[in-house]
């Protein structure tokens, strides 16, 4: 095995890994965004929104890389 194989394999395992992982990762960060909006009312979760309060968008934020990452991961190509 070339070297020029080896880094396509290598790129090829980090794609096919972040496929899998990044809609596991997307899906919690969705579930736990609704908890911070719903569960306001909850003195726990309302404390902490509270005392974090740019939290629910540095959670959109990350969500939103988390996406880009995917769609990226999707489009890469190695032949």
């Amino acid at each position: 095995m070339d070297l020029s194989q080896a880094v396509q394999d290598l790129f090829n395992d980090i794609r096919d890994v972040a496929q899998i992982i990044a809609p596991i990762v997307a899906v919690i960060g969705f579930v736990c965004l609704g908890i911070m909006y719903m569960g306001s009312s909850l003195p726990i979760i309302s404390d902490w929104k509270r005392d974090n309060p740019k939290a629910a968008s540095q959670v959109v934020i990350g969500l939103l890389f988390v996406v880009f990452a995917s769609s990226v991961t999707a489009l890469i190509t190695f032949s």
